[in-house]
């Protein structure tokens, strides 16, 4: 009896576990616009870079991502997302396949926006990225 329940235990664990990875999955499919950074290091040179229809786009379908800047097709490739807990929280990792040194490697969605974070906080030098999801 003990060993059914601690079967259906690391089932359900498991389930909650590949449900939550699915779900950011699925909220992450669509196109998503770059409306701004935060942290302390020096601003972005172009007044119009966070401003709707500024053309710098994310991509996601399937596990397939394409970044537009400007409107023209900069990087390419595969994408995947793992669940990891650091420090007690519970994080989004994303690993681009050829894109490893622009976006900070974690993610969340929150309704229409989207973060791209470090493990450092903005505040410590760290860097976020915000984006919105246009379709």
């Amino acid at each position: 009896m003990k060993k059914l329940f601690l079967l259906s235990f690391i089932l359900a664990l498991v389930a909650i576990g590949c449900k939550k990875d699915n779900t950011l999955n699925s909220n992450l499919s669509g196109s998503w616009e770059f409306r701004g950074a935060a942290c302390y290091c020096t601003p972005a040179t172009d007044p119009n870079a966070a401003k709707p229809g500024n053309g710098n786009i994310l991509t996601f379908a399937g596990n397939g991502y394409k970044r537009y800047v400007k409107n023209a097709l900069q990087k390419s490739g595969t994408y995947t997302i793992s669940v990891i807990t650091s420090g007690g929280e519970t994080r989004n990792r994303i690993s681009f396949s050829s894109d490893t040194a622009y976006i900070p490697p974690n993610v969340k969605i929150e309704g229409a926006k989207m973060t791209f974070y470090g493990d450092v906080p903005a505040a410590a030098d760290g860097l976020e990225l915000y984006y919105e999801k246009i379709k």
